[in-house]
């Protein structure tokens, strides 16, 4: 199928507002999981965004602090799979790195939770205890049943994940969290179509949950879009590509009346490491 291009004197200049969020990739695009459907083209092998070290994580936290001048900022780990750097593999940075977040700011980590063990979070709720500021969850499930999330999330040797995923998420309220559950939805058609079945889907999950006591836990959507394995999958099914032109100026008059704070890259930036080991700040929080 052909996809559509757009002319890249139509693509949007968003500058920076303000700074309320820094998004860090701790470990690069490695993650215990393979889903076909990843935006970064993140798995257990991928190499394209490496895994930062401490001292890199710390240094960047000192720039985006001395940028701020003492005004807050929120801090969000993404990747990748962050609970991986928990292995002795990485000497278990995952913790230190949270610890030097909480100095600065509330922190946000988005996961899968599978890594999440009991050892794991009794640790960072303990850390969580003694810091200034918050610690939040975000775990993600596709799928309001097993047949639906693991067609699309799954381990590289194919292992399913809906019910872990789900014993995570109780794991998690086990001990005090309460992570909010990201979904994924078409988000192609008319908006009045997409929010309609947004909501449906929204309700389904919502009593799924419920009948693990987990109803109480927050739902976060977010819609398909084509960047990373997402576009191959659309292709290997033959799904119809989502067409959309992007982020215009058109949009933003349109859309927004020119209003760029309903916008992300005009309130946040990211930081990760290069395959060739630069480090960098970027506009875009998915990579």
């Amino acid at each position: 199928m052909e996809r559509e291009t757009r002319n890249p004197e139509d693509v949007a200049t968003i500058p920076l507002q303000r700074l309320d969020w820094v998004w860090f990739y701790p470990a690069g695009t490695l993650c215990n999981l393979a889903c076909s459907h990843c935006l970064v083209n993140g798995g257990p092998r991928s190499g394209l965004l490496k895994p930062l070290s401490l001292a890199e994580f710390r240094r960047a936290l000192h720039d985006v602090a001395a940028h701020q001048s003492g005004q807050p900022f929120s801090i969000g780990f993404t990747g990748g799979e962050v609970f991986v750097l928990k292995s002795p593999r990485f000497d278990g940075v995952l913790f230190p790195m949270v610890e030097a977040a909480l100095q600065y700011g509330d922190l946000l980590i988005l996961t899968n939770g599978l890594l999440a063990d009991d050892r794991t979070l009794e640790r960072l709720a303990r850390i969580a205890s003694r810091a200034g500021h918050a610690i939040s969850y975000r775990i993600s499930l596709d799928g309001a049943t097993a047949q639906e999330n693991d067609a699309i999330r799954y381990s590289i040797d194919g292992r399913p994940t809906f019910h872990r995923i789900i014993a995570a998420l109780q794991r998690f309220v086990a001990h005090g969290f309460l992570p909010a559950v990201a979904y994924t939805y078409e988000g192609s058609g008319k908006a009045s179509e997409v929010l309609a079945r947004k909501a449906q889907l929204e309700a389904t999950y919502r009593r799924m949950l419920g009948q693990f006591g987990l109803g109480s836990l927050e739902l976060w959507g977010i819609p398909f879009f084509e960047q990373g394995k997402e576009s191959l999958r659309r292709e290997t099914l033959g799904l119809p590509h989502i067409a959309s032109p992007g982020i215009t100026n058109n949009c933003i008059a349109t859309y927004a009346g020119n209003e760029y704070e309903r916008f992300q890259c005009s309130y946040s930036r990211s930081f990760a490491k290069e395959a060739d080991g630069t480090t960098g700040w970027y506009k875009c929080a998915v990579l």
